[in-house]
């Protein structure tokens, strides 16, 4: 074997940099090697949540909000966070800051350029095919997202848009507009999302909950019709950002072995019933480097609490039945909550009792379908 290591990391995205950067913060001292395909780091996507002022990364926070909006045609809620605020992260700033962090850990290695091709064990190794030869490691953490052909999920958040900059003053770097003017019908629900950063600068995105999977590239003209009701005038385009979020994973990726361990995306990270994930990912980083700093084998557990999950799953399932439904199921919810709980109920881990005032805001019969019908 011509190289071998510790820990490998399959995969140099928000998982699996956000581990090997908890490693270095807890000094790990075993040998760690991130294998990562692209050979450049670059602001890709945008990464948003509910969370208190201060946190471990509020140094890359590049944007927050104590306000925010929710309409539909004839609805419009408005909320004020008290102690959680909505946040921003560009990619490309936590890609510097987690990269200059490991860069001073000497025995954690981000390798570039690299692509896995193949996985499997010998022995008491797990051992990786690159392009640059075999590599053995004693664990390995497979942050990789999947192939499109291997992705499931009930439904798909496709999204497509944006940082734009408008001529005229056309926004209100205040309130962030996170559910804007959203219908449904028989294929899903839609939305505008925008991210105000000033009055002539923010983040806009055409959004789609599909029930089937298509590239997002398909929202281009929807993204262009929107963004011309919303602005007036001269504007420009600088950056696009599209995705494909899967929301209900009906499979997880299959385990290789005990030393093989799946996270991220493709270990079901996303919160089924909205998306967001981003802050998960962190609390199973921490978690997981103190594990691996304590000499254990980390367990592959799921980054819901089994309430969350059967709850999701029954959401999800009411949707995918009534999808018409969704833009009032989405006001009622952002209407009987106040700005935190709902805040804590789409990024973050929501109590029994803040899960009673969602059911309560929401029509009974089609949850009561959903509860004895088969997952689709």
């Amino acid at each position: 074997m011509s190289e071998t290591c510790d820990l490998a990391i399959l995969g140099g995205g928000c998982a699996g940099l956000s581990l090997a950067r908890e490693l270095a913060a807890c000094r790990y001292s075993k040998r760690v090697l991130i294998i990562e395909p692209r050979t450049r780091y670059e602001h890709d996507r945008t990464w948003c949540f509910w969370a208190e002022a201060e946190h471990g990364l509020s140094e890359m926070v590049s944007k927050q909000w104590r306000q925010w909006h929710i309409t539909t045609a004839n609805r419009a809620i408005n909320h004020t966070g008290g102690r959680l605020a909505y946040q921003q992260i560009r990619s490309g700033d936590f890609y510097q800051a987690s990269c200059k962090m490991i860069a001073r850990a000497p025995n954690i290695e981000l390798r570039q350029g690299l692509r896995v091709e193949r996985v499997f064990e010998i022995e008491s190794q797990v051992v990786f095919e690159t392009e640059s030869g075999r590599i053995a490691a004693a664990l390995v953490i497979d942050t990789r997202p999947r192939t499109p052909q291997q992705d499931t999920a009930m439904l798909w958040q496709l999204f497509s848009g944006g940082d734009v900059e408008s001529e005229q003053a056309c926004f209100n770097p205040s309130t962030a507009e996170l559910m804007q003017q959203m219908t449904s019908d028989a294929t899903g629900l839609k939305f505008t999302y925008i991210l105000p950063m000033t009055p002539h600068r923010a983040l806009v995105q055409t959004t789609r909950f599909a029930l089937t999977r298509y590239p997002p590239e398909k929202l281009d003209g929807e993204f262009k019709t929107d963004l011309n009701r919303l602005v007036k005038g001269c504007v420009k385009l600088q950056r696009w950002e599209r995705g494909c979020l899967p929301m209900g994973q009906a499979q997880q990726r299959a385990r290789l072995s005990a030393r093989v361990v799946c996270a991220g995306q493709a270990a079901g990270a996303l919160r089924a019933s909205s998306g967001y994930g981003f802050l998960r990912i962190q609390a199973w980083a921490r978690t997981t480097a103190k594990e691996l700093a304590r000499g254990r084998i980390p367990l592959a557990r799921p980054f819901a609490s089994r309430l969350e999950r059967k709850m999701d799953a029954i959401f999800l399932k009411a949707l995918v039945r009534s999808p018409g439904a969704a833009a009032d199921w989405f006001a009622d919810i952002a209407a009987t909550l106040s700005g935190d709980e709902f805040g804590r109920f789409m990024s973050q881990s929501p109590s029994l009792g803040l899960w009673l005032k969602v059911v309560s805001a929401l029509p009974k019969a089609p949850f009561l379908c959903a509860i004895f019908a088969r997952t689709p």
